[in-house]
């Protein structure tokens, strides 16, 4: 990807831009139950109400969340104006001597459409594979309502020759590469529709389809991408976004690790 450069009195300079988004964001990893809600109420908002994907998990308290959040490091993206939570995600970690979270979700809805076995996630070390899912952006910081990240091909295209602003969908997945390096987790999955996985890779974070279509709240697709691949290939342009993201997590991110449970425990 190649930013053009701005003219004179017209669009922003990238570096403008940067500055703008930093100082209009932060990005957090919640650590306790009361921090995540603000997740699981922004995904009730959208999953739930808008889409109608999943049923609410508690209407009453208009939260979603599920199984897989217990072994997961959250991230939520603030908007520094408001404090209002306008993005989130999670980054699932299979947890050893927890009998009930050692898979990653996508195999509990579409294992039987992996078609690949050598990028199939028990074809890796368990300490070694991790899944993002649960994005979600809020409607009011989406560049188009078309899709819960927020975000098309159309938007990057614009950002490339327009400097006009950078999407929150986008810096999650950046957010995303940092945390699962930090956890030293180097296989990464997603179940993603086709044209998000066009979109990252415009970015420079390259997924590879590993899976057929299936209709999961839409046509989705399971993809994988090796963390460390990731980070070396992302553009130059954008590795600024990506240090400053992962400088803001790196200090939360041992509160926020999924603690281990015993495989004893009951439920």
């Amino acid at each position: 990807m190649t930013f053009a450069s701005s003219s004179p009195g017209n669009e922003r300079s990238i570096t403008e831009l940067f500055d703008c988004f930093k100082n209009e964001f932060s990005f957090k990893l919640p650590c306790n139950e009361q921090e995540k809600r603000g997740a699981f109420h922004l995904r009730h908002d959208i999953y739930c109400a808008e889409l109608h994907y999943e049923p609410p998990t508690d209407a009453k308290r208009q939260l979603e969340y599920d199984a897989f959040d217990d072994s997961a490091i959250h991230c939520v993206v603030e908007h520094n104006w408001t404090g209002l939570t306008v993005g989130c995600m999670r980054v699932v970690l299979p947890v050893h001597g927890d009998f009930s979270n050692r898979k990653l979700p996508l195999l509990t809805y579409g294992g039987q459409s992996l078609t690949n076995p050598s990028l199939h996630p028990d074809s890796f070390p368990k300490e070694s594979i991790c899944e993002v899912s649960r994005l979600a952006v809020h409607p009011s910081f989406r560049k188009t309502r078309s899709n819960i990240a927020g975000v098309k091909e159309k938007d990057i295209h614009d950002l490339e020759v327009k400097h006009r602003s950078l999407p929150v969908g986008l810096s999650l997945f950046f957010a995303a590469t940092a945390i699962v390096g930090m956890a030293k987790r180097q296989h990464v999955f997603a179940m993603m529709e086709p044209r998000f996985a066009r979109l990252l890779k415009i970015s420079g974070l390259k997924f590879q389809k590993f899976g057929d279509l299936i209709d999961y709240h839409g046509p989705r697709a399971a993809f994988y991408i090796d963390q460390q691949q990731a980070e070396a290939e992302m553009h130059e342009q954008l590795k600024p976004l990506y240090r400053h993201i992962k400088q803001q997590l790196a200090p939360q991110l041992a509160a926020a690790m999924p603690r281990r449970r015993l495989a004893t425990a009951t439920s």
